[in-house]
C-alpha cells in the first residue's frame, strides 16, 4: 500500500517514448500497463521501509483509554 504524500519519478528516454506512443495510439490497455510498471511499482519502491503504522509508535496505544 502506498502512502499518500507528494512523489516524483524520473523515466528514461525509453519509457517517455513508449508512453509518447501509448498516448498518441490512446491505448488503454497498454496506458495501464505502462502506470503499473513505471509509475507505480517506481513510487513503491521509493517508499519500501518507510511505511508505519499508527500503533508502531513507543506509547502505550491503550495507556490513556478508560
Amino acid at each position: 500500500m502506498l502512502r499518500m504524500d507528494r512523489a516524483s519519478i524520473s523515466l528514461e528516454p525509453a519509457q517517455l517514448m513508449e508512453l509518447e506512443a501509448i498516448i498518441t495510439d490512446e491505448d488503454e490497455h497498454l496506458a495501464l500497463k505502462f502506470v503499473r510498471k513505471y509509475v507505480y511499482n517506481a513510487i513503491l519502491k521509493s517508499q519500501q521501509g518507510q511505511l508505519k503504522s499508527h500503533l508502531d509508535g513507543s506509547a502505550d496505544p491503550v495507556g490513556d483509554f478508560k
